[in-house]
């Protein structure tokens, strides 16, 4: 249906994802050849100060499921300019949710300057913190939505929609089909 290549086409898009991942994943290397943290995990509590650890809208997926991924080497795709090509390996509970219907709660990362959103980027993590640390492809979903959604930068959203895994190394996830539900 769509790949992350044809949305990179959008600037607007490229830049958001890109600041992101590429923050992450240029502090997180550091991080792992010194024995720090993997990719993109920020501490639960930094999530759980925005977001509240209880309670969360009924049947909504956790953001701590959706971190329990990693990246790993592609066997055989070692390119000299670019180096090696990597994807993300899911865990069982995760595959589970590719091709359903879930819930979500996060903050909108609007895409456009409009005040109503089709095509948006869901976090943990207001987009208007300044101080809060980068996150990874795995704290990220990518949200296309039926109709435009409103939003509040202040406040968290619901949504629900068809959940898909994405095999690349700079989105993880996607919700299609995807609606705003009033809390």
């Amino acid at each position: 249906m769509f790949s992350p290549r044809q949305y990179f086409s959008k600037s607007l898009f490229a830049v958001c994802v890109a600041a992101f991942v590429t923050g992450s994943i240029a502090s997180n290397v550091a991080a792992q050849a010194i024995g720090g943290n993997a990719p993109g995990k920020i501490p639960d509590e930094q999530l759980f100060g925005f977001i509240g650890k209880d309670p969360l809208p009924p049947g909504t997926i956790p953001w701590q499921l959706l971190r329990q991924v990693k990246l790993v080497e592609v066997k055989g795709s070692k390119d000299a300019k670019k180096g090696p090509q990597m994807r993300p390996e899911y865990g069982p509970r995760i595959q589970e949710l590719d091709k359903q219907e879930v819930k979500l709660y996060g903050f909108v990362m609007p895409l456009s300057t409009s005040a109503r959103q089709k095509h948006f980027l869901l976090s943990p993590l207001p987009s208007h913190c300044p101080y809060c640390v980068y996150q990874g492809p795995d704290s990220l979903v990518e949200v296309i939505a039926k109709t435009p959604v409103e939003f509040n930068q202040w406040e968290p959203i619901l949504v629900t929609g068809r959940f898909e895994l994405v095999n690349d190394a700079q989105l993880f996830y996607r919700l299609t089909n995807a609606e705003a539900v009033k809390l």
